[in-house]
């Protein structure tokens, strides 16, 4: 995985947003699903391409004339490396309390869907440990 640089700007995380959702594209496929207040000229999404491949975000693949984008993280992989990184260097006191304020925040259902994420978790655990 590359090493994780939180993205720069509200446009570098737009288009890692719109690539998520199509799982990947061409300049004017990420520029057309970017919403209209973040569709610039096209050299400008394609430079914003161009610098998140180079930091490893975004894989490319020419298709004929074309260069195709693909997502080389997944969205939750990305937010988990980045609040890892962002509590890192909390305290033990203050990552709890951040993430006690952050699974407060959530309604019933993805409370619900956590917690049976977390019993993947635990039991994953588990079977490393035999």
């Amino acid at each position: 995985m590359p090493d994780l640089t939180p993205l720069q700007g509200e446009l570098q995380t737009q288009v890692m947003s719109a690539l998520w959702r199509l799982g990947s594209g061409t300049v004017e496929q990420v520029r057309s699903a970017l919403p209209p207040r973040y569709r610039g000229a096209y050299n400008t999404t394609q430079t914003v391409l161009n610098r998140l491949a180079e930091r490893g975000l975004l894989g490319r693949k020419r298709d004929g004339v074309a260069i195709v984008y693909s997502p080389q993280v997944t969205e939750a992989e990305y937010l988990s490396r980045s609040i890892e990184h962002t509590l890192s260097g909390a305290s033990a006191d203050a990552r709890q309390v951040a993430l006690a304020q952050l699974i407060g925040g959530l309604d019933s259902d993805e409370l619900s869907e956590l917690q049976r994420l977390a019993k993947d978790v635990t039991n994953a655990r588990k079977g490393r440990r035999r």
